[in-house]
């Protein structure tokens, strides 16, 4: 764990059991927890009640031990304590643009808060990629799979997830734009958190600076050599998808 060695004594489960106790004794009136799966992805059934995610001991504590409600898209599901919105309701087809749950929650006319714990925002920042697909960027492109989605053990087959995903000639910055830019803005609250540190920062910042570079540069989160006249739709998953492409 990147929060440093906890006491000898404590069991796991108890460490994680104390810090989803600290998250809720926050009193916000929701709280999201990414239990992403890419089932489909990955050639498999989405169980909504079952499938592991490997999004984080906390999140998958969250998602087994918490009172909420887990959403039905079958690569991008959350676990939704408190207040629901419509963040679970039925799920669009795109599971990162229209419909989807960053969608709704960007709509939801809320004060919505990214909290990072111990994980890098550098490292993992989906949000990114809802941004790309309600602007549109010209290295990315909606691709479609299918699978099974098991409810309460009702299984319903031939169902329809789509992923905002690379095209296969893009590579991706290696500089943190985004996290930069809003670093520069004043926009991040960082405090330090045993080996590691907290993140907090507001949705609406991030929408404002993601859509203020991708306007400037539609470019700018690839490496710069992507060539917008070859779209390889390639897609190789010999291994086993755990983030968008």
């Amino acid at each position: 764990m990147d929060l440093g060695l906890p006491y000898r004594g404590i069991r796991r489960k108890d460490l994680l059991a104390e810090m989803l106790h600290v998250l809720e004794d926050l009193h916000v009136g929701t709280l999201i927890f990414p239990t992403f799966t890419f089932s489909f992805c990955n050639n498999e059934p989405f169980d909504v009640q079952h499938s592991r995610t490997p999004m984080g001991a906390l999140n998958e504590y969250a998602r087994t031990h918490g009172t909420g409600v887990r959403s039905r898209d079958p690569l991008l599901s959350v676990f939704v304590m408190g207040d629901p919105f419509n963040l679970v309701d039925k799920p669009g087809r795109e599971s990162i643009g229209r419909d989807s749950a960053y969608d709704r929650l960007h709509r939801c006319g809320k004060s919505a808060k990214f909290l990072f714990l111990g994980t890098d925002m550098r490292q993992c920042f989906t949000y990114t990629h809802y941004v790309e697909a309600i602007i549109g960027v010209p290295y990315r492109y909606n691709r479609t799979f299918t699978g099974t989605i098991i409810d309460n053990g009702a299984e319903n087959v031939g169902q329809e997830a789509v992923l905002y995903t690379c095209y296969a000639n893009c590579r991706l910055n290696p500089i943190p734009v985004v996290h930069n830019a809003m670093r520069a803005a004043g926009q991040l609250h960082t405090a330090p958190l045993g080996d590691t540190e907290l993140c907090c920062f507001a949705e609406k910042d991030a929408w404002e600076t993601l859509k203020s570079l991708l306007y400037e540069n539609p470019l700018c989160l690839t490496d710069g050599t992507f060539d917008p006249t070859i779209h390889d739709t390639t897609y190789n998953n010999d291994t086993r998808i755990v983030s968008v492409k």
